[in-house]
């Protein structure tokens, strides 16, 4: 374990890290790797690739990962290998520089955008375009063309303006607190480049810089004193003593460079190798937006039901066979959710029984750890009885729900039934 960055935010604590590999849509865990908690996620996707592919024996197959996935080597191995990506660039190096003129493009109307739909909710709109990249693989030259997808989430761009508004009334917030009333503890700024340095950093931190006008006056206070002590009087002496103190005015929200930076919300870049007439341009919407069934699964891995964090070990052997069982859980729980789903799927039915306190509530789309606690809530009873050298045993019976399941998992009521011969 290592200290390192924490997504957790705590970095004070030893981590590990751990890799899986899922089928889509439902999650199912095909393979899982641990590393130390130092190591970087770009060198890790090509090891497990070459894992699945191990595993799944053929070419062909479609990966699809977040923007760790995106590195260039990473891209041209799965090319190299008669495979397909898909996968968001990150908002780095050269893509920042482009990101804008491509966003720009459809913003300014020199380019036609695409509404998105997942049936009949709109997903967002964008473009795409091709472009050839070319790389060395192995010592083999490799090159392909590559689809570019320039997207605006409708979703994601919401929650961005909102997340604009919040920042811009806490940095208004903080700039009226800058500069506060004369009085006792009311620290005061009397120098115009410490003035302007403080009212830079509020606006760096919460990034307004470009949206918020800030104005503000000098404010001078003059007091005559008589030089020494004692009255005053013709004679004496007078000292002149000026205090100065900058104040804020007046914060003003630029609507026009706000609106204009709102339109520039929300929007992400896909990249693919995947022929269009394989997979158009809202289908890779909306497969890549299916890819977040890895999150459930790292979240049942890391929280409820199975609890891999915290780990209460010390030593590597320990944590690698610690982390190794749990994984063993969440490939069973996971294949307990594919089955059920596809069976429920097939039938185009929902089940209900599985919410406590619901009865009639149903779901086409059960977790695996809802379908285990139908089981626990059952509270199953195994009963003995013994009349002289007779023995009996009753064991209470199966509900209805209880039996579907099993019946889904392709497992036979028999095995429960059949657990006690004499069940009466």
């Amino acid at each position: 374990m290592q200290y390192g960055h924490s997504k957790d935010h705590r970095p004070d604590l030893a981590q590990v890290k751990l890799m899986l590999a899922v089928a889509e849509p439902q999650g199912q865990v095909m393979a899982s790797q641990l590393y130390s908690g130092e190591h970087a996620d770009d060198p890790l996707y090509v090891p497990m690739m070459q894992r699945v592919r191990a595993l799944v024996g053929k070419t062909g197959v479609l990966y699809t990962g977040d923007c760790k996935m995106a590195a260039f080597e990473t891209r041209m191995d799965i090319v190299a290998h008669a495979d397909y990506y898909l996968t968001v660039l990150p908002l780095t190096g050269e893509t920042r520089e482009q990101m804008d003129a491509w966003i720009g493009e459809l913003v300014d109307g020199e380019q036609a955008a695409t509404l998105l739909w997942d049936g009949e909710r709109l997903l967002g709109g964008g473009y795409e375009f091709t472009r050839s990249l070319t790389g060395t693989s192995d010592g083999q030259p490799v090159t392909w063309t590559e689809r570019v997808q320039v997207v605006r989430s409708t979703s994601f761009a919401h929650a961005q303006s909102q997340a604009l508004d919040r920042r811009l009334q806490a940095a208004e917030t903080a700039l009226q607190k800058l500069t506060p009333a004369p009085g006792r503890g009311k620290r005061q700024i009397r120098e115009e480049g410490k003035f302007q340095e403080a009212i830079a950093a509020i606006l760096s931190q919460y990034r307004v810089t470009s949206l918020l006008q800030v104005a503000w006056r000098q404010e001078e206070e003059v007091t005559m004193r008589y030089v020494g002590r004692g009255r005053g009087g013709p004679n004496r002496s007078i000292r002149t003593d000026r205090k100065v103190r900058y104040v804020i005015t007046q914060v003003q929200r630029d609507e026009t460079a706000i609106q204009a930076a709102k339109h520039r919300l929300g929007w992400r870049v896909q990249v693919t190798n995947v022929p269009p007439e394989v997979l158009g341009f809202a289908q890779s919407v909306r497969h890549y937006r299916a890819g977040y069934c890895v999150e459930g699964d790292f979240r049942m891995l890391k929280g409820k039901p199975i609890g891999l964090s915290p780990l209460y070990v010390w030593t590597d052997d320990q944590i690698r066979g610690l982390t190794h069982l749990l994984t063993i859980a969440l490939r069973m729980l996971t294949f307990i959710q594919m089955k059920v789903r596809d069976a429920l799927a097939k039938e185009a039915t929902s089940l209900a029984g599985l919410y406590d306190g619901q009865p009639t509530r149903t779901t086409p789309r059960p977790t695996g750890s809802r379908v285990l606690r139908a089981f626990v809530r059952e509270e199953i009873t195994l009963a003995y009885i013994t009349i002289g050298e007779q023995s009996y045993a009753h064991l209470s019976p199966l509900s209805d729900v209880l039996v579907t399941i099993l019946t889904y998992l392709g497992l036979s009521p028999s095995l429960y039934t059949g657990f006690i011969p004499n069940s009466s």
